[in-house]
């Protein structure tokens, strides 16, 4: 009996140690994770800004719209098309496309709901504080990622009351600041398979490049 309450004891103390340690990410990820798990689709209009020492390098508005491992990205006279199995970087300035494989390792940063399906097995996750910004308590969680990658941490910013992502900043090693601002976003809307590939018949002239 007095083995059995020091296993259990032991055990208690190794969660709380675990809570304190992460300040309670872990519940609030699950439960993120849980949510975007559940959409079958998303369209997402948000605004990305590049900084650099303190001053903003780029700022450019674009859309993305997400249908489990299909996705369609515009930003910058760049569109992106993925049906699941390949992927098309079409320029509008030279009137040309880029045919790739898809990768799954590709979606985790287009993807909410990829960067969220397996979160711990590739991030540590740390409760950083929370925020008023507008009227909305923002929970700010930092994500290190457990293998190498050029960036040291993912911020998340995520809306406390509605339980969805605000905001996303990405910190490059080289000291860049990538900030996704989710401007709007809506679930589960009505998304056609056509819009996840790219028509050619639309782009007269356009320049194929098949890097596969």
């Amino acid at each position: 009996m007095k083995k059995l309450f020091l296993i259990l004891f032991c055990m208690a103390i190794a969660t709380l140690s675990a809570q304190n340690v992460d300040g309670g990410a872990t519940e609030i990820m699950q439960k993120l994770a849980q949510k975007y798990q559940a959409m079958s689709t998303m369209q997402i209009d948000y605004t990305y800004k590049s900084e650099k020492d303190k001053k903003v390098t780029t700022a450019l508005t674009g859309k993305a719209c997400i249908k489990g491992n299909k996705y369609y990205l515009s930003f910058d006279n760049q569109y992106f098309y993925c049906d699941g199995e390949t992927m098309w970087n079409y320029q509008k300035s030279t009137n040309e496309v880029s045919v790739y494989n898809y990768e799954e390792s590709d979606d985790d940063l287009i993807n909410p709901a990829a960067l969220l399906k397996n979160w711990q097995k590739d991030y540590t996750a740390k409760f950083i504080r929370e925020e008023v910004d507008r009227g909305k308590t923002i929970q700010l969680i930092d994500m290190t990622p457990k293998k190498g990658h050029s960036y040291y941490k993912i911020r998340m910013f995520i809306d406390k009351n509605k339980r969805e992502i605000v905001r996303i900043a990405i910190y490059e090693k080289d000291n860049t600041i990538m900030s996704y601002y989710f401007d709007k976003f809506v679930a589960n809307v009505s998304l056609s398979d056509a819009l996840f590939k790219f028509d050619q018949t639309k782009y007269p002239g356009v320049e194929i490049n098949d890097m596969r």
